[in-house]
This record gives C-alpha cells, sequence and structure tokens, in this order.
C-alpha cells in the first residue's frame, strides 16, 4: 500500500511529466520535422504499439522513439531492446536527482565547484575573477576594482579567456575572447574588461577563467576547441569506475564542443581508450573522421588512457556521496583537467554512441522511480 505522500510525488511527477512535453517538443523539433517528412516509416499500427508499449514501460511520453529513429522501417531494435533507451523526462526528473539528492549544487554552482576542488587539489582552469550581483570578485569573494581587473585581464598570461555563466549548462552562454594585439576579444571584436562585464551582464552570475593549452594528440583531430572527454563514472562503497566514456569535439570553427552547440562525439573505449569506426553529430549524422580536419576515428587509440583513467576515477572518489556523474575533461598540455561536473549528464549523445544505456545505469524497474517519501518542495 503506497503512502499518502509517495502518492503525492506521483501525482505531482506525472503532472510534471504532461507540461513538460511542449518543451520537449522544442527540444526535438528538428527530429520531428525528421519524422514527419520521412517516406521509410513502419505502417502506423506498428508505430502505435511499439510507442504505447514505451510509454507504459517508462510512464512518460517515448520522444526517444523519434530522436532515435525507432519508427523506421529499417530500425534493427526490439521492442525490449527500445526499451533500454532512457528519455529524458525520465533520467532528469525522476532517475538523476536520486542519485544526487541535496549534493547536486556541487555540480550545478560553477564557482562552488571550482572552490571544492581547490581544496582537494585537482586540477581544472585557473579562476580568474568572478562576477556576481554587480560585482567584481576575486576566488576567496573578496571585492575588486575595475582597475585591479583590468590588470588581472591585461596579465592573464594566456591566448583565451573563457566567460562561463555559474549555473549554465550544455556550453549555453559561454563567451569566449580571443588574444589578438594584447587585447581580448570576442567575434564581434568586443574587448573583455570590467566596463563590458558590468554593463552588458547586469544581475547575472558568472566565472571568468583561462583557457587550457591542449595536447597535441588531441589538438590534432580539431584545434579550434578544447575537445573533452565525456566520461560517465559510478562510485559504489567509495569505490569509483568508469562506466562510458566518449570524445566530444567542436566543428566548424566552433571554439565549444558541446553537444548543444553543434559539436559531436565518438565513443572511446573504457579500458583501453581506442576509438569506435565513427562518431555522430548532434542529429545523429554518422561520420567516420572528423569533417573539419580529416582525422580518421578507427583504430585511433588516445595513448594517454591510462594517466586519464587513474585521474577521473581518483577526481569521482572524492565526490563519493553522487553515485553518478558526468566529467567534462580536458588533456592538456600538464595532463588531464576537469573543465566541469554533470550530475544529470546528457544521454543523446551517449546512447547515439552505445545505444540504450538503462543497464549501465543500473535503472531496473522504471515504475519504482515515480514514487518517494523523500523530498520536499521549496517555498517561493
Amino acid at each position: 500500500m503506497r503512502s499518502f505522500k509517495e502518492q503525492y510525488y506521483y501525482v505531482w511527477k506525472k503532472l510534471a511529466e504532461r507540461q513538460s512535453r511542449s518543451h520537449y517538443a522544442r527540444h526535438y523539433e528538428a527530429e520531428l520535422a525528421g519524422f514527419r517528412s520521412a517516406t521509410d516509416k513502419k505502417p502506423a499500427s506498428q508505430m502505435r504499439r511499439e510507442k504505447k508499449a514505451l510509454q507504459k514501460y517508462w510512464g512518460c511520453y517515448p520522444f526517444q522513439y523519434i530522436r532515435y529513429e525507432m519508427y523506421k522501417k529499417d530500425c534493427p531494435l526490439s521492442i525490449e531492446e527500445m526499451k533500454a533507451y532512457i528519455p529524458n523526462y525520465f533520467a532528469y526528473y525522476l532517475f538523476f536527482p536520486k542519485m544526487f539528492k541535496s549534493y547536486g549544487i556541487l555540480t550545478e554552482d560553477k564557482s562552488l565547484t571550482n572552490s571544492y576542488f581547490k581544496a582537494y587539489d585537482v586540477r581544472q582552469p585557473e579562476l580568474l575573477f568572478k562576477l556576481a550581483n554587480n560585482m567584481l570578485l576575486d576566488g576567496a569573494n573578496n571585492p575588486l576594482t575595475n582597475a585591479a581587473v583590468d590588470k588581472l585581464i591585461a596579465n592573464a598570461g594566456c591566448e583565451k579567456l573563457f566567460v562561463k555563466p555559474t549555473f549554465g549548462l550544455g556550453g549555453r552562454g559561454i563567451m569566449v575572447f580571443n588574444l589578438k594585439e594584447g587585447k581580448f576579444l570576442d567575434k564581434e571584436g568586443l574587448e573583455l574588461n570590467a566596463s563590458f562585464l558590468l554593463e552588458n551582464l547586469k544581475n547575472e552570475h558568472y566565472i571568468i577563467q583561462k583557457g587550457l593549452i591542449q595536447h597535441e594528440e588531441i589538438s590534432k583531430i580539431y584545434p579550434k576547441a578544447i575537445n573533452t572527454f565525456r566520461i560517465m563514472t559510478k562510485v559504489e562503497n567509495g569505490k569509483g569506475e568508469i562506466i562510458y566514456s566518449m570524445l566530444r569535439m567542436g566543428q566548424k570553427g566552433n571554439q565549444i564542443d558541446n553537444a548543444s552547440q553543434h559539436g559531436l562525439a565518438c565513443a572511446v573505449n573504457k579500458e583501453s581508450g581506442k576509438f569506435a569506426s565513427h562518431g555522430f553529430t548532434g542529429l545523429r549524422e554518422k561520420v567516420t573522421s572528423h569533417p573539419d580536419t580529416g582525422f580518421v576515428f578507427a583504430d585511433y587509440q588516445f595513448p594517454h588512457w591510462e594517466e586519464l583513467k587513474k585521474f577521473i576515477v581518483s577526481v569521482a572518489e572524492k565526490f563519493y556521496e553522487i553515485k553518478y556523474l558526468g566529467w567534462d575533461v580536458a588533456f592538456t598540455v600538464d595532463g588531464p583537467a576537469i573543465i566541469e561536473i554533470n550530475a544529470g549528464a546528457g544521454l543523446e549523445f551517449l546512447q547515439d554512441c552505445y545505444g540504450g544505456v538503462a543497464g549501465g545505469f543500473e535503472v531496473g524497474d522504471p515504475k519504482k522511480y515515480w514514487f518517494s517519501r523523500k523530498y520536499f518542495i521549496k517555498d517561493e
């Protein structure tokens, strides 16, 4: 017999799922357009049966059926194999929150993450200063004058500076400033300085970090962005392990590698560091080589994989309170460095590269996640 609190949680989440459908319809606008225009679809009755089965299994509308083109006649997946693909709503509103609980703030707040890494001596991009509540601050939250900030920028000693929203996701809102003739300029030619930040980013929270110098082994794949390994880890009873890994790359001149910023990804064997035969663009187009550089993925084995593996497992174990985490790891001239942590890491590229990952995340019966006694509702 379910308790009242469990039943209330179920109703609450069901209502939220219905409200989320318009959001995901916009999110999957390109995929839905592809579905509507496709001429190689299964019979309508079969698609209805399959979508109904997936919706019943996961408890939410099966946008994954469209995203992963399960509707196509040549889709080789059985209905049981389709069930292995985790839908976004389930992942981000039911599954991951139960994994990170109240510790998610460690990954959501980049300023807090930076301080945490600094305390544990984890390699990361150097924090130059912060912007919060229309104030310029150093890493210890001491106020900085405009002149002090301009001096920090002028003496940064790097080729790029990144201005990142403290609570940003998926690369959205990141600004890149490149050093040109002694000034840090964005792609429109606007100069980074204290006045620019205070005038253009009012009432916002940002961190300003120095750009890293990427190792030549990664630069030869794509040199215009810091290409990062997205590594999914599991920590149980204090022991960490890698469960999935892939390299995310920029393309078309972009200086950011995020999937949502038109990047691409290729699976990397978690044991050997060997690349898969092909990667995927954000629209699931298969590519056997990088479209900008011609770098061929098949048979390439990253030569520093053992060093990277040891590094990321040791860092994941410092976050032992969160069972599953997604890490964005750059490999620099000084070795691996953490760019970002994700308590609710993106699954789309991961499932493009690996197929359904419900087994890897040990989801089990999805129905149990729709009920909970441990939750609270914040007062506004």
